[in-house]
């Protein structure tokens, strides 16, 4: 009787209703984790993920793996966050298969483990795993633990690019610009450029707003250089600000306008581009733009010349054979006074 087929038919159907019981008290238990941590009763979740994620539900390991590593509602420990990340990468996870390749690279809460970093990130990157294709995209780039291949590069950084990451299309512009790993074409960076540009990527806007105003790979249009290095600019990029000061400051495709020239140097200087604070200190000197002021052309001149900025340091000389020790001392003054705040802005 114990080896009937009847037997073995009914143990069967016992065993696929206990299973399928047992998904749906890891579904429900993840579901009441979900609840417990959008009302901020973060202990409650990790309890809940915790029950669910024992019972093998990926999405449970994930969370409980994340609130680990965070230390949210429970103890921070990176290690069990490794262990629960494991879990979930072992059941195809893309997501925690990159967290875990993340881990073995850092050393943290694992033994840093080259082999496994690349061993998790390629399978999470043939999942379709974006982040992870443009990691792996980098890694061959650089030889970084793995051998250089700038071939293997682009081809990662082309999945990546195709699934809309900004950052893995900006690496392609490069490659195709350089030649890098892939035949050059300056029409394709350019292309490639302005999808990530049209996403907001700061590098991109300004390489692009470069590109139309040189018409490499692009018709040569200050109009449109104009408009891409004032959006990278908005960002903050010194390098914009700079060449739109430059623009207005030889009327490239505007009327020429040392006011307006002026505003983007000191944008940029402020930040502390070298050059800009150089071309500020020259507006000074010659009262083209800003007043005649030496005492504030010294400032400027003296921060490009500690940056051994291309003939800084003689024009620094030069006009200070002009002013009195009083102006020089006072010019210093406000130097520091300005280097000290440009240093603070960096650590915003």
């Amino acid at each position: 009787m114990r080896n009937s087929p009847l037997m073995r038919t009914l143990l069967l159907l016992l065993l696929i209703a206990a299973s399928g019981q047992s998904v749906a008290d890891a579904q429900r238990d993840y579901n009441l984790g979900i609840e417990a941590y959008r009302d901020g009763d973060l202990a409650e979740a990790a309890d809940y993920f915790e029950r669910s994620a024992g019972k093998g539900y990926v999405e449970a390991q994930v969370e409980l793996a994340g609130m680990y590593l965070k230390g949210e509602g429970v103890e921070k420990d990176a290690a069990d966050a490794a262990s629960w990340y494991l879990k979930a990468a072992r059941q195809g996870h893309a997501g925690s298969q990159y967290k875990l390749a993340q881990l073995f690279r850092e050393g943290n809460g694992v033994t840093r483990d080259t082999t496994r970093t690349y061993r998790w990130l390629r399978r999470a990157a043939l999942q379709g795993l974006a982040d992870a294709q443009y990691d792996l995209g980098l890694a061959y780039l650089h030889g970084d633990g793995i051998r250089q291949d700038s071939t293997r590069a682009a081809r990662w950084f082309l999945h990546a690019a195709e699934q809309g990451l900004a950052r893995a299309q900006y690496q392609l512009a490069a490659a195709y610009f350089q030649g890098t790993g892939v035949e050059k074409d300056a029409g394709l960076a350019a292309r490639w450029l302005k999808r990530a540009a049209e996403q907001g990527d700061e590098k991109s806007q300004f390489d692009l707003g470069m590109l139309h105003a040189y018409g490499t790979g692009v018709e040569q249009d200050y109009d449109e250089a104009i408009y891409w290095l004032v959006e990278a600019a908005g960002q903050g990029s010194s390098q914009a600000q700079f060449n739109l000061g430059v623009i207005h400051e030889r009327g490239l495709g505007v009327e020429e306008d040392l006011g307006k020239a002026a505003e983007w140097f000191r944008k940029a200087a402020e930040r502390g581009d070298p050059a800009a604070q150089f071309s500020l200190g020259k507006l000074h000197v010659l009262g083209k733009g800003l007043p005649t002021d030496y005492v504030m052309a010294y400032a400027w001149l003296n921060l490009a010349a500690a940056q051994e900025y291309p003939d800084a340091s003689r024009s620094l000389r030069i006009l200070e054979e002009q002013m009195s020790p009083d102006q020089v001392g006072e010019a210093q003054k406000i130097s520091r006074e300005l280097w000290n705040s440009i240093r603070e802005s960096s650590l915003d």
